[in-house]
């Protein structure tokens, strides 16, 4: 490991960390966004991310958490979310009971880099709404996510609604 990492303050690391990759990733979706077109985009991100969603299950399952049902899924989407994509994502659960919950992001790192960037397509909530959806489905086939808000189109946060089908 490079001299005097090991002194930075792991909160610090982890920031920086997550910082540079959200960066790189909106970098690269506005780049293929660009190139392919929406449509093809849309796809590509579409089985990126809910892959990405459904290797998530490792985390949740270290970290002892479970998706059984709406109210634990509205758990277990943000915990695992933050400890992937950083300390800037800031979530608040609206609703939850066994069977429905709600669930916004009022503070995101990829909304964030987005508007650093300049970039004004909205290149966030395929991807976003296929992470939780690989999660969830993965978690319990039964589950349902609808991302009904979403600050790239205009929305104060990013909402989904966490359903569980009998």
């Amino acid at each position: 490991m490079a001299e005097g990492v090991e002194k930075v303050l792991a909160e610090t690391k982890w920031t920086i960390a997550t910082h540079a990759l959200t960066g790189a990733a909106m970098a690269l979706s506005k780049a293929l966004l660009d190139g392919v077109g929406r449509e093809r985009y849309n796809e590509v991100l579409r089985q990126i991310w809910n892959e990405a969603g459904k290797a998530s299950k490792q985390i949740a399952d270290s970290l002892g958490l479970s998706g059984d049902d709406a109210e634990s899924i509205a758990a277990t989407a943000p915990l695992v979310a933050t400890v992937i994509m950083g300390p800037e994502l800031k979530f608040e659960t609206v609703e939850a009971t066994e069977g429905k919950a709600m669930v916004r992001c009022t503070e995101c790192p990829w909304w964030n880099r987005t508007k650093e960037l300049g970039i004004s397509d909205d290149i966030c909530s395929v991807g976003d709404h296929a992470w939780n959806n690989g999660l969830a489905k993965v978690l319990n086939p039964k589950l349902t996510v609808t991302l009904t808000k979403a600050m790239p189109r205009g929305d104060p946060y990013c909402e989904w609604v966490y359903e569980l089908q009998k």
